[in-house]
Formats: C-alpha cells, structure tokens, sequence
C-alpha cells in the first residue's frame, strides 16, 4: 500500500541517468542488469524528489506547484508502486539502527544484497540471518579455514570448528591465513584466533578430534544451522558420506568442499536435500562413469609429496563455496530450481567444467525426499 505519508528513496546499488529527455535508464549495479523507460517530464520530476526526505503527499505538492496544475496522486502512486515492485525504490526508515553495527560494517554488503531481494528490510533481513547461523565445519585447513575466515567476514558469528590436525611449517605456504606464530597449535585454536581478529563477537566451540565411523557427530549436525565438510582424513570420500547421509536424511543443508588434491580446485557442492543430488547420487555417477576403468599400480608408493597446488587455487575454492553458501542462507536464489553442480577449474584454460549430473530420482538415500 503506497501511503501519501510514506517516505521512499532510490536503492544503493541501483544508477539511474537519462538517455535523453524522454528515455531513462536504471542500472542495477551489482547484477548488472539494465532496464530502460519512457519517461515525461513529470516523472523526471517524480525521480528527482525521491530523495528519502520528502513523503509523497509533499512531492504531489510540489509537483502540482512546479507544473501549475491539478495532478492525480493517484497516478503518482501507481508510478511509484511500479519503481517500487521492479526494486528500483525503497522505504526509507531506520531499520538499519535497529541491528547494532549492521550499519557500519556491513553496509556494501546490505546494499549488495539488495539488488537480489525485494522488500524494504529483505536486505537487513538477510544479513541478520547470517549473524544468528551456527555454522560447523569439519576440516579447518586450506579449505575449511578460508571458509570461516570469508564467512565470519560476511557476518557470522557462530562457529563449531571440528579439526584433529596441528599447524605444520608447509601450512604457511598453502593456507591463506596460517603465519608462523601458529606453528605447532592445534588447527581449531589457530583458526580460532584468527576469526577473533576479524569479528571480536565471534564465538567458538572447537572439536580437536578426527572423524572416524565411530564418532557420533549426530548432536553436532542437528546444532549447526548450516554444515561444511572439507575434512580430508581419513578420506575426503568417507568423511562426506558420513556426514552428508545424515544431513539428507534429516533435510539439513550442507556443502562438501573441493581442494587442490585429488580434487584439483574443485567448486565442490551445496547439496539441499530434495533438490541437488545428494554425495550418493555422484558416488553413483562416478562408479557409472568409471565403469570398466581398471588402472594399473603406480611404480612410486607413497606419493603425498608429489601432489602440488597453490594457496590460490585453495582460496578460489572456498571463495566459490562461500559465495553458493551465502547465497543459500540469505536466500537470495530461487532454492527450488538451484541446479549447480561441482565443477573442476582448469588451471591452464582458467575454465570451470562442470559435471553433467541431475539427482536420481531412485536413489536409496534422497530419492524419496521432498524439499520442505
């Protein structure tokens, strides 16, 4: 309902400027997405008082003042209503004072979302709901670290960081935010005291244990809001069939992070029960794919060493992670028709090949599950 004594103003992230006298162009810049209009010169008008001051009662009047005839608010109020519902325009109030600091530090980050969501306080919402996510992360190395890191940036608050793992010397090299002063901590601990340098309100719960088919996580995964595994030991394989069967079967959604191993800089994946395919439905694609697929033993036996990678490609694939996983918790997709996939960034091409993949519909785990 567009009331003579509301308040609007045009929305951060949103340009607008005149192609001429009777075309307007409005540029959302985060999208970059551009709509065009043809305007008169009472709506040029229209824009130009929509300053977050005036109501649109006091714009009618000088609007009728500054053509010098009778005009219709009726009319005003449909104009309005139409820049308002493509997004264009909001409500100007003081939601932002509500949310302590949400202002100040996060600001760009609000008017980012903004550009994705409609509604006056959709964008403040959105930020609130990653200050209040409980997130937990398995693995809290190259991957997972960069992970927390990104997420406590964008605003979380609440982490449960489950690692067995100490801080070695080759760390420093392959992981964004481990320095030498870490050395010989307790990954968790590191991690911990890193998040606090970014966000002194961040909260912690460490886990120093590494996963095996006899640790029951089950409590773990129904505190957490929202689970990352990027555990790789014993194996990235195990641990992500562990935890995210009983992420599906209890319709919690989760991401299963790549790396630069056997994974190459992989995007990894956002699984959401009852939409994407789960860590079953690409098990299965894999044994399909590798079918018949025999190879021989490779002559050197213990190749750790031999694997290889930059702190770069790591970063690229927790900023990837990062970004599908803001995206789910602010809701800023359309969750019922998400349909990404892992896919592979090619290092020398600078491509990101994604796997061909649908969920299976007959798939013992999430076949019969239905997104709620």
């Amino acid at each position: 309902m567009i009331a003579i004594d509301n308040v609007y103003k045009i929305r951060n992230g949103v340009d607008l400027y005149l192609v001429n006298d009777e075309l307007l162009t409005v540029y959302f810049m985060s999208t970059r997405l551009r709509k065009q209009f043809n305007v008169s010169p009472l709506i040029i008008k229209l824009i130009e008082n929509i300053d977050g001051i005036k109501s649109i009662g006091e714009i009618h009047k000088l609007l009728e003042k500054e053509f010098n005839k009778k005009i219709d608010i009726s009319g005003l109020k449909e104009i309005i209503s139409k820049f308002y519902n493509l997004n264009i325009i909001v409500k100007n109030n003081d939601r932002y004072e509500i949310e302590e600091g949400l202002s100040e530090r996060y600001n760009r980050q609000i008017n980012f979302f903004s550009d994705f969501l409609i509604g006056d306080n959709s964008y403040v919402d959105a930020q609130v709901k990653l200050k209040n996510s409980t997130i937990l992360i398995f693995g809290c190395g190259a991957i997972g670290g960069d992970i927390a890191i990104q997420l406590a940036m964008c605003g979380v608050e609440n982490f449960i960081l489950y690692d067995y793992d100490t801080v070695e010397e080759s760390d420093v090299s392959r992981h964004m935010f481990f320095k030498e002063k870490y050395i010989g901590l307790n990954k968790t601990d590191a991690l911990e005291d890193y998040l606090l340098t970014i966000n002194s309100k961040v909260k912690v719960e460490k886990i120093n244990n590494i996963l095996t088919p006899e640790n029951d996580i089950s409590n773990l995964l129904d505190r957490a809001s929202f689970v990352i595994n990027s555990a790789d030991e014993p194996y990235i394989g195990y641990t992500s069939m562990k935890i995210s069967r009983y992420c599906t079967k209890n319709k919690k959604a989760h991401f299963i992070a790549g790396g630069f191993d056997a994974h190459l800089a992989s995007t990894g994946e956002l699984i959401i029960p009852g939409i994407t395919p789960c860590v079953d439905c690409y098990a299965n694609h894999f044994k399909e794919v590798l079918k018949g697929w025999k190879p021989k033993e490779h002559p050197i036996k213990d190749r750790y060493l031999e694997i290889g990678g930059l702190s770069s490609m790591s970063l690229f694939s927790s900023s990837y992670a990062v970004i599908e996983i803001v995206k789910y918790i602010c809701e800023l997709i359309d969750i019922k028709s998400y349909s990404n996939t892992r896919g592979e960034f090619l290092f020398k091409s600078m491509e990101i090949s994604y796997l061909d993949l649908v969920r299976d519909q007959n798939c013992k785990i999430c076949g019969e599950i239905a997104y709620e």
